[in-house]
C-alpha cells in the first residue's frame, strides 16, 4: 500500500492518497484543496480517482470532492455530516467563502468497510470535533481526520462538536488492540502508543 501525502487548501488540510501498486483504482481522503496537483499526481501513477473518503464535512477537507466526484469518484461520508457537506453557512462563512453544496453518493455507519480496488477501509464513528466525525483504519494506519492530532485532538467548539464526545471517541481510538500509525487531518502523523501516553484525553 502507498500513502501519498498532499497539503492543501485555506488552513493546510493533509490529504491523504492511498492505492496499491496492483489496482488502478486509488482512494483519496479528504481533498480540501489542491485538485490539479493530486490529479496530476494520479495521472503520474496511472491510478484513477475511484473514491473520495471524507473524516467530516468540514469545507478544509471537502472542497475539492466535487471535482473528484466529476471525475468518476464516489464520494463516502457518515450520514450524520451529510447535511454539513459543502453547505454555504457553518465554517466556511468565517472565513468568508460560499462553498457550493455537495451531494455525497453513499452514506457510511459505524463498522462498515469501505473498499477501494483491493484495499479495505473500516470505519470508526468518532464524534467530537462533528456529529459525523469518522476514521478509518487500513491495515496499520488510522487516518484520523480532526479527532485525533500529535498530542492534541480537534476542537469541540464547532457546530455538532462536544467534549464529552470527543472525550467518548478517543477512548475508543486508544483501546484499539496494538499499535497503528496516525494519519491526522492537520499536523504532522504520530502513533496511537505515543498518543496513548502523551494526548491530554489520554
Amino acid at each position: 500500500m502507498t500513502i501519498k501525502v498532499f497539503i492543501v487548501g485555506y488552513i493546510q488540510t493533509n490529504c491523504y492518497v492511498v492505492f496499491s501498486q496492483q489496482q488502478k483504482e486509488a482512494a483519496i481522503i479528504d481533498p480540501g484543496g489542491g485538485y490539479n496537483r493530486i490529479s496530476a499526481f494520479l495521472k503520474s501513477v496511472d491510478k484513477i480517482p475511484a473514491a473520495v473518503l471524507l473524516t467530516h464535512g468540514h469545507f478544509d477537507h471537502t472542497l475539492a470532492a466535487a471535482k473528484f466526484q466529476k471525475d468518476g469518484a464516489k464520494i463516502y461520508i457518515h450520514s450524520a455530516d451529510n447535511e454539513m457537506a459543502g453547505a454555504k453557512q457553518g465554517l466556511a462563512s468565517k472565513f468568508g467563502l460560499c462553498v457550493p453544496k455537495l451531494v455525497p453518493d453513499i452514506l457510511f455507519e459505524d463498522q462498515e468497510i469501505i473498499k477501494v480496488g483491493d484495499i479495505e477501509f473500516k470505519v470508526i464513528h468518532t464524534p467530537g470535533h462533528s456529529k459525523g466525525s469518522s476514521c478509518f483504519v487500513c491495515q496499520d494506519c488510522i487516518f484520523s481526520g480532526d479527532t485525533l492530532f500529535f498530542e492534541s485532538y480537534g476542537r469541540t467548539d464547532f457546530y455538532g462538536g462536544s467534549m464529552t464526545e470527543m472525550a467518548k471517541s478517543l477512548k475508543k481510538l486508544f483501546d484499539l488492540p496494538g499499535d497503528y500509525k496516525v494519519y491526522p487531518g492537520h499536523g504532522e502523523s504520530t502513533s496511537l502508543s505515543h498518543e496513548r501516553i502523551h494526548n491530554p484525553l489520554a
